[in-house]
């Protein structure tokens, strides 16, 4: 195929564990997401993974007030955008129409607002949002200094990707 030599397999890997998804790489490379999953798969890289990745490394953080009930703090809308979010930065290409859609919406409040998630798991709702601070970066949830990242991937996902160029008219 004429773009394996534009797309090796080292580059592949690589925009893989730096959490650009099919769609990114296919777009930068001229060829379609299909093309990119094929030749990812072929490879050994999986996205499966990304849901319990997102967990754990979330765990890593908080512990979210989870009860079978709509009370569920796991269940707040806060709580599935950002792992929807989360699971879309790590190359979750199988996210529906909608669950693409929650992800632009909280970006783009997050982005507007200039803020970043929160969790107090002793309040009723249990997600809030506070102004971004030098020290978060571009994080999109507050993490400790001192506290380690669960991996460098996720480290990574946390982190708001820069803004689209507009383009000129």
């Amino acid at each position: 195929m004429p773009w394996e030599s534009e797309l090796t397999d080292a580059t592949l890997v690589k925009l893989f564990h730096l959490s650009r998804t099919d769609r990114e790489i296919a777009k930068e490379y001229g060829i379609t997401p299909q093309a990119v999953s094929k030749r990812r798969v072929k490879l050994g890289l999986r996205r499966q993974e990304i849901v319990d990745l997102v967990a754990e490394g979330l765990a890593a953080r908080w512990t979210v007030f989870t009860v079978p009930t709509a009370e569920s703090h796991h269940s707040r809308h806060s709580a599935r955008a950002l792992r929807v979010w989360l699971r879309r930065r790590l190359g979750d290409d199988k996210l529906s129409p909608a669950q693409n859609k929650l992800a632009d919406q909280w970006e783009r409040n997050l982005r507007r607002r200039d803020t970043v998630l929160c969790y107090d798991p002793s309040t009723r709702e249990g997600w809030f949002y506070r102004p971004r601070t030098p020290a978060d970066g571009m994080r999109v949830i507050d993490w400790p200094a001192d506290l380690p990242f669960p991996n460098e991937r996720f480290k990574r996902a946390l982190d708001l990707p820069p803004e689209p160029q507009k383009e000129s008219a």
